[in-house]
Order: structure tokens, then sequence, then C-alpha cells
């Protein structure tokens, strides 16, 4: 199960400011296209959806995956920019932006996701990755001002901006704090966004889903295609216990940016638990 995207560049508005260090020299500059070596490598960047910035820290030598921006959230991005601006209440729309309702992120990295959602109006966002992640999250999420919070409802970072956002540590397979979560947010929506890396992680997703999910919480899941057999073991597991959706991309490329452009293959999932 998979699409090919086909979109052409087109020239538009920078999509990230990135600095870093290269060749030893501190640089600064504008992308105007989607870049995975640039993006990665940069040390600070603010990314620009439509007329939302948003900033973030990253170590682009990171040992964890989750560590630096990855190309599909950029593209998940502007879809749910489209849709908060023109499809907000659209009921054909495959995925809804409720204002009232509670996400809960799943591999969440540097925080781009958790923190547009927040941006684009959504009430309650939880933003969960290993622990190894959780410092960058909060950092960032202060970047942005807003107030971060842990799942007890304690700040740890508090700046002067409005918003906020809760950040905790949840490994897939970790029973304990896939409980915890739940029993203090249960979601009206999880998030995962280029989460579908190899077959072992693909089954600790699906049972963390399965495990966080309420009878009506809808799984919102996009994922870059580098791995078939990871995708197959995702699509296999999955099927076992929720109703899978591969949603055609007729239904949401149009909604991403025009200058937004992407060669690789993304599937854009949705899931109700059978």
């Amino acid at each position: 199960m998979k699409h090919k995207a086909e979109r052409s560049v087109t020239e538009g508005p920078p999509i990230a400011t990135i600095s870093g260090w290269e060749d030893g020299q501190q640089f600064t500059r504008s992308l105007q296209k989607l870049d995975r070596w640039e993006l990665q490598a940069a040390d600070v960047l603010t990314v620009h959806i439509g007329d939302i910035n948003i900033q973030l820290g990253q170590d682009p030598h990171s040992p964890h995956l989750g560590g630096y921006v990855w190309l599909s959230s950029m593209v998940l991005c502007s879809y749910l920019q489209n849709l908060a601006l023109y499809h907000r209440r659209d009921r054909h729309e495959p995925v809804k932006l409720d204002d009232t309702s509670t996400w809960i992120e799943l591999g969440s990295g540097v925080g781009l996701m958790g923190i547009m959602l927040a941006k684009l109006g959504v009430q309650r966002v939880v933003m969960t990755d290993i622990e190894e992640l959780v410092d960058t999250m909060k950092s960032n999420v202060s970047l942005n001002d807003m107030v971060c919070k842990d799942l007890d409802g304690r700040i740890m970072a508090q700046p002067n901006g409005k918003g906020e956002i809760v950040v905790a540590p949840l490994f897939w397979g970790d029973k304990e704090a896939i409980h915890k979560t739940k029993d203090r947010y249960k979601p009206d929506y999880i998030l995962a966004c280029d989460c579908i890396y190899s077959e072992a992680s693909a089954i600790d997703l699906v049972e963390t889903m399965a495990l966080l999910c309420t009878p009506s919480t809808i799984i919102v899941c996009m994922s870059e295609v580098r791995n078939q057999a990871a995708q197959d073991a995702f699509i296999r597991e999955a099927e076992r216990l929720f109703h899978v959706e591969l949603v055609p991309t007729v239904k949401w490329h149009g909604k991403v940016a025009k200058h937004i452009a992407f060669d690789e293959t993304l599937n854009l999932y949705r899931l109700k638990i059978r």
C-alpha cells in the first residue's frame, strides 16, 4: 500500500531559515525548497509555514532519529495549516482540526508537529518521545513562548507567551508510561509522523497506539516509505487491531503548499480501533 508523490517545484517564500556551522564558519541562510541534508545540518532553524513561524533547536549529530527535523513533518505541517485556514469543519476531510480536542503525539522528536498543532489552536497537545529527547522538546516549547508542563501538570518552563504543551517521556511498549499518559489525557487524536522505520519498531508503535487509544480515538499517521518491509509490518500488525485507511493522495496532496515540493513516497494513514 503506497502512493508515489508527484509534485513539481514551485518558487515560493522561504520554507525555513537555518543557522549552523559549515567548514568552520557560522552561517545563516533561507531555504526555498525542502532539502533534508540542509535542514538536518542546522543547529537552529525557524520553520515558516504560511504565517506561522516555529523556532527549533536540534542536534545535527544526535544519535537518535528524533534529534532533528524530518521532511515529512514539514509536509504534514503545511497540510494541517491549510485545514485550519480553509477546511477545519469539512466533514469530508480525513483529518479534522478541532480546537477543543486532545492530541497525543508519538515520536515527537524536536517538537515541530506538536508545536504546530498548538499554534493552530488545538487546546491540549501532549508531545512524547524517549527520555533523551524530553529536554529538547521542553526547550523548543519555550523557544516558541509557550508554557511547558509535565503529565502531572507541573510547569517545567513558563515564558511570557500564550498557549501550553505537555511534554512527557514515552518509550513505545512501556505499558506503565502508556497507561499514565492515557489516565491524564484521553486522546481524541493520536499523531505519529515518520515513525515507521523498522519492522520491530513498527510492531511496538502499533501496540502503543492500541493501548493508548479509546474507542473514539482517531489515529493520524504519516510515513515516508524508505523500508517497504517496515511499512508492510506496520500494516500487517495494525490491521489485526484497527480499521486502516490509506488516504488517497488526491485527498491531501493539493492542500500542501505548492512550493513545498517533495519527490519521496509519503503515505498518510487513518486508523480507528476495531
